[in-house]
């Protein structure tokens, strides 16, 4: 292999002339960085594309990609010692890395290939130098499936898996009478009925003890995605336009990266996730440009498998169950061993088969091989809406709401993803039985079946994590996120008016609630309170905006209110105890579960539109709802009131919502890896976290920036914007995009952290190369 290169200030330069295993010419690679550190990536052929853009990736998050890696092989404890142990059990459980390797055999050629490049690309990086943490440990050549696993640990905690264990422990402490009043449906089947010995009761118990502390800090939190675009006849200027920000968890480095790639085939740029091939999520062709949000969907069923020895028990009698062992290395404290059961239905993740009782868990992007990905590859050369749609044929976890738009000015939406039909309903909400048969996974939804719309005659299309369709047909899922923050959206963008670029690009820093401007409006309308703490709280909020600014002191005392009125609903219900282990946030989706509650419970109060009900007693159950929340209204302005004055002092003028409502960014090696055999690792990072950066909005603004419902506790943003794209199909050169920190995962890179001012004035970089130097 003849290599050159050169090393300028802003990038490299690469030249490669050899053979892939694939037996294709790679030819010569070049890569350029722009002002940011973005590295622009030019092949002669396809292959060499692929080879450069794992040797950038690489350059710049090295320690990301391997660490994603080896958390999706039960792998990390060799690096982080001790406090890993119990996350590479569960990893291994999980089996994404037989996962991995299974998709990647089911490859088409031309798909393999272009991993195989990319590894290759990867590899070479590894020989040139590239470490995860230069001196600190060694770091393994990169496998193909390598890409797979570590896509796959990016969404295996997106789905409802932790969120039916939390409901199913919830069952079981509050009974069915408390639980059926937490949504606005009845329980879906037949409860869960615990057994009278309790043995469920503490299966339930023990596996949310493992949810809470084996999946760390990165556990994906509260959804938060936005995607809007605009049809050519909507616009001042006749060009589609296409906006969106990802939400997830603020990590460092970020979950993002940026990369423009191009070769005679194809030149794209976006972000994708380091060591990824590919651009499934957000992209731009010069054509087509597309983007995601979480589609929220059921594709995760719990089963309460009962063994007896090494067999399981099924419909048609007990069937043996799969059993390994597999040894686990812990950096300074030598191995452990765990064994890995399997049953019919998925991996044993909760609970030890020796004691009667276990959960299994069945998931589309696991229970059998997953060619999702070879959707990537027509997505890179798609002429039209129409054909990037039709590229979304065969995409299976997770599943995704896709908005694009083109440069004939049209727009679309398609749900894409692999949607399980069932033969009964009581997965929705609940673990179930796995020894009767009764709720087996029967099919899949067709691709021709899921939701879609192509240029609808309102001139746009928009999705915000809300639900999808009306009903079960297609069934997607039993919850989606509360609809504020879709109501919000859908009220800009709708009408006849005519929107302008920097407008809809401005909606992506909108703070403004809907929810809030909702209670302004009520709480005005109400008859004063006696003197005091609630009537104080009811005139300030009744003479607010609903514009939760950084600069705001209303928009304090209003997430006070939030946290007040949710713990005088709930506490009650729930009991003290329970409530206080629900608002602790722990396990995550306990933060998205209250919220929607209190959306279900609110929504007719604050005017939200309300459809025929399905079945009788809707009204009156919408009725009791109202009634709840308006007797326990004082109390809660009072509540939130003192929270306020505990949060920004006596006088409400100095409060300031960005002073306690701040976003931190922190590092894996922040994870309590400061002591013992670890120590040391974080030490270039001053423990792993980054100063807080001051915050608007909340969970329902199009900023969406939510926070944990633990009274007295910090405002800290659980959720936040982690790419942001804006596209104008009509004037290409000026598409662009940011991402809340910086291309490197190097501290001590100029790159690491040159966009977070950028993303803080929600300002953005160019996709093109005019910002490219040398």
């Amino acid at each position: 292999m003849r290599w050159g290169r050169r090393d300028g200030s802003f990038g490299i330069i690469v030249f490669m002339n050899d053979r892939l295993r694939a037996g294709s010419e790679a030819g010569e690679v070049t890569i350029v960085r722009d002002v940011y550190g973005i590295p622009h990536v030019r092949g002669e052929t396809a292959a060499a594309a692929w080879f450069g853009m794992g040797y950038a990736c690489a350059r710049d998050r090295m320690f990301q990609m391997d660490y994603d890696r080896r958390r999706a092989c039960g792998r990390w404890a060799e690096i982080a010692g001790p406090s890993a142990v119990s996350a590479d059990i569960l990893a291994r459980r999980l089996g994404l890395a037989a996962a991995a390797q299974r998709d990647v055999a089911a490859m088409s050629p031309l798909l393999s290939a272009a991993f195989a490049a990319y590894a290759d690309g990867v590899n070479q990086a590894l020989r040139d130098g590239a470490s995860p943490l230069p001196g600190r440990y060694p770091v393994e050549p990169w496998e193909p499936w390598h890409s797979v696993a570590a896509f796959k640990v990016r969404h295996v905690f997106m789905g409802h898996w932790q969120l039916k264990l939390v409901q199913g422990v919830l069952l079981a402490r509050i009974g069915p009478d408390a639980f059926g009043r937490l949504e606005t449906r009845p329980p879906a089947g037949s409860p869960l009925a615990v057994p009278p010995d309790g043995r469920l009761s503490r299966l339930l118990d023990e596996a949310l003890s493992d949810v809470a502390s084996h999946l760390g800090f990165l556990a994906e939190t509260e959804p938060g995605s936005n995607a809007w675009a605009v049809s050519a006849r909507r616009t001042a200027h006749g060009g589609a336009v296409i906006c969106n920000d990802s939400h997830r968890a603020l990590e460092v480095p970020n979950v993002y990266w940026q990369c423009c790639v191009g070769c005679p085939e194809f030149s794209v740029s976006g972000a994708t996730f380091p060591g990824l091939p590919g651009f499934p999520h957000f992209g731009f062709n010069g054509a087509v440009a597309w983007a995601i949000t979480h589609g929220d969907a059921d594709t995760q069923d719990l089963y309460i498998e009962r063994f007896d020895g090494a067999s399981y028990l099924t419909e048609d009698g007990w069937r043996p169950a799969s059993v390994r062992t597999e040894r686990i290395s812990v950096r300074g404290a030598g191995d452990t061993q765990t064994s890995v059961w399997e049953t019919r239905h998925g991996p044993v993740v909760h609970g030890d088969p020796l004691s009667g009782m276990a959960l299994a868990l069945k998931y589309t992007a696991t229970y059998r091989p997953d060619r999702g990905l070879e959707c990537m590859l027509p997505m890179l050369t798609a002429a039209s809406v129409d054909s990037l749609v039709a590229a979304q044929e065969g995409w299976v976890d997770p599943v995704n709401n896709l908005i694009c738009a083109d440069a004939g000015g049209r727009i679309a939406y398609q749900c894409r993803g692999e949607l399980p039909v069932r033969s009964a309903p009581g997965h929705r909400r609940l673990p179930v039985p796995g020894w009767d048969g009764a709720c087996e996974w029967v099919g899949t939804v067709p691709f021709g079946s899921l939701p879609r719309a192509a240029d609808p005659s309102a001139g746009f299309v928009m999705t915000a994590n809300n639900a999808i369709v009306d009903g079960d047909s297609p069934y997607i899922s039993y919850t989606f996120g509360q609809p504020f923050r879709a109501e919000r959206l859908r009220s800009l963008l709708a009408g006849s008016a005519v929107l302008g670029v920097d407008e809809l690009a401005g909606m992506q820093a909108d703070t403004v609630s809907w929810a809030a401007r909702s209670w302004c409006s009520l709480l005005g309308g109400l008859a004063p309170f006696p003197a005091g703490g609630a009537e104080e709280a009811r005139v300030l909020l009744a003479g607010w905006d609903g514009d939760l600014r950084a600069d705001s002191s209303p928009a304090l005392l209003y997430a006070c209110f939030q946290r007040s009125l949710a713990e005088s609903l709930y506490r009650p219900l729930l009991g003290p105890r329970t409530w206080e282990w629900v608002a602790s946030g722990n396990p995550v989706p306990m933060i998205s579960m209250v919220r929607r509650w209190l959306a279900n419970d609110t929504w007719e109060l604050l005017g939200g539109p309300v459809p025929p009900s399905a079945s009788g007693g809707g009204e009156s159950r919408g009725r009791e709802r109202t009634e709840r929340v308006l007797a326990v209204l004082p109390a809660a302005l009072a509540g939130a009131w003192a929270a306020a004055v505990s949060h920004g002092g006596p006088d409400p003028v100095r409060w300031r919502w960005g002073d306690v409502h701040q976003a931190e960014r922190v590092h894996p090696l922040s994870a309590g890896l400061s002591g013992g055999p670890s120590g040391g690792l974080s030490g270039s990072l001053d423990g792993g976290r980054l100063a807080g950066v001051p915050m608007g909005g909340d969970a329902d603004t199009i900023q969406a920036a939510g926070y944990g419902w633990r009274q007295g506790g910090q405002f800290t943003v659980t959720s936040l914007s982690v790419y942001r794209q804006v596209v104008d199909l009509a004037d290409p050169a000026a598409a662009s995009y940011v991402v809340p920190g910086g291309s490197s995962g190097d501290p001590h890179s100029p790159h690491f952290a040159d966009q977070l001012a950028e993303w803080t004035e929600h300002r953005r970089v160019p996709m093109s190369r005019r910002g490219v130097t040398g």
